[in-house]
């Protein structure tokens, strides 16, 4: 072989494996893309205080939990009667929330209008009759989310997804605040774009679980009628769409919905207690009343048509 045509050869011999080790370098050095698009968050260097040694789950509820407590610990009760009463919490400068009275003359705004992701209560009580937990409706514009402290508290969370919405337009329904309270959990318990994808619409992470889109995903969907537990997100269709019997109908990004985490489960008094954001202007405990079966379903109670339950699968 002549010298030309051995220098040729070992130069082949050479380039080959480096062109076909190449691309491979090139692909790990690469993220793979998740799911769904992302929005970039805005920087955010808050660490939320949890247990030492707690789990994925365990730092959700106890995330929540301490939401709950900066937002005033509003609590409301959902009952099997369809009441739907607000009772207690709040900050001492918020606007005052309204007594619901039997013969309410002011036509109450559908949900789908409302900046609130929950539907509005039904009258149960006057101001003057005694109740252990009078109720009390806030509209828009008023409400934790209408304080100079709501609106810290709430920008926080649209920051997960890359916004900066004003404190006038966190007090409107264009800018509700719940799916991102939600995202803003999950991240500060660590989960990543395998396991949840944040969104600012409770329909992106409930069809990313319907649809098995996650390499591995925190929660499953689970249709109601279903016993829920501690670190489950339990959602709801809302709007027009309240009455959806079929999760294969709801729509990312399209479907009006709302989530909360379930922090604790009584099987004694059968109730659950979830937190959830932007409910009734605030970050809420709702404690809903379950049927005997101990099951959150969409008829026990007529205000709230649970649709699904989303698994939680972590420790």
């Amino acid at each position: 072989m002549s010298r030309p045509l051995l220098r040729n050869s070992l130069v082949l011999r050479i380039a080959l494996p480096i062109v076909l080790i190449a691309p491979i370098l090139w692909f790990a050095g690469c993220a793979t893309p998740p799911a769904r698009p992302q929005a970039e968050p805005l920087p955010d260097n808050e660490v939320v205080q949890t247990r030492p040694g707690a789990t994925p789950r365990e730092k959700m509820i106890e995330i929540a939990l301490t939401e709950w407590d900066r937002w005033g610990r509003q609590v409301v009760r959902v009952g099997r009667d369809d009441t739907y009463c607000v009772a207690g919490g709040g900050f001492p400068d918020q606007p005052q929330g309204r007594w619901l009275t039997p013969d309410d003359p002011t036509p109450a705004p559908s949900d789908e209008e409302s900046g609130t992701d929950m539907p509005l209560p039904k009258a149960v009580a006057t101001p003057a009759a005694p109740a252990p937990a009078p109720c009390l409706r806030y509209p828009d514009g008023t409400g934790g989310e209408a304080t100079a402290r709501g609106c810290v508290l709430a920008k926080r969370y649209w920051a997960i997804v890359g916004k900066t919405p004003t404190c006038q337009q966190l007090t409107t329904g264009g800018w509700a605040w719940s799916a991102v309270f939600i995202s803003w959990i999950m991240r500060k318990a660590g989960l990543q774009n395998d396991q949840f994808l944040t969104g600012a619409t409770h329909a992106e992470y409930v069809t990313d679980a319907r649809d098995h889109l996650l390499k591995h995903p925190a929660f499953v969907l689970e249709r109601t009628p279903a016993v829920p537990r501690p670190g489950d997100l339990i959602c709801t269709a809302r709007g027009a769409d309240r009455f959806m019997t079929d999760p294969a109908e709801i729509q990312a990004g399209r479907t009006p919905m709302h989530c909360d985490l379930v922090v604790e489960v009584d099987p004694v008094r059968h109730e659950v207690k979830s937190i959830g954001g932007n409910v009734q202007q605030s970050a809420s405990m709702s404690i809903t009343e379950l049927n005997d079966a101990n099951q959150l379903d969409p008829y026990t109670n007529s205000v709230m048509q649970w649709l699904v339950i989303l698994r939680n699968q972590l420790p």
